[in-house]
């Protein structure tokens, strides 16, 4: 069944070109409008099947799975930059009668201290009979 097919195939699309040809040198305006309105029509075409069912997909294949990873994903980067936000630099003022500072032994701010980062300690198997101690 393959085999006839083939040939039939390349001769529609050969008369396709031939005839697109033809009709590109008889009526050029009517076939650029035609053109245009076809590439119009299937874009309209592309935007209601993406909006409609493509759209909620997500890129993992229809599973559901990607946008609840992606959700996870954002919220993880959200709390990397709290964790790790860089204090902005302080604006210095151009007064020309400038305070003095005030010194006192208590007025210093204690540095508030970062969370160590969570370690978990994994257990491997481990042979007990490979002493290499003792020999």
């Amino acid at each position: 069944m393959r085999k006839w097919m083939t040939p039939v195939m390349y001769t529609l699309i050969g008369l396709a070109i031939f005839f697109v040809a033809i009709q590109l040198f008889t009526n050029t305006s009517s076939f650029l409008t035609s053109i245009v309105m076809m590439i119009g029509i299937a874009a309209l075409l592309y935007g209601a099947i993406y909006f409609f069912f493509l759209r909620n997909r997500g890129f993992g294949g229809g599973t559901g799975g990607n946008r609840n990873d992606m959700k996870k994903y954002k919220q993880a980067v959200k709390q990397s930059k709290q964790k790790y936000k860089q204090p902005s630099p302080p604006v210095k003022k151009t007064n020309a009668a400038k305070t003095p500072a005030k010194s006192s032994p208590f007025s210093k701010k204690k540095r508030k201290r970062t969370n160590t980062p969570q370690l978990r300690v994994i257990e491997g198997n481990k042979s007990k009979d490979k002493n290499r101690a003792t020999f």
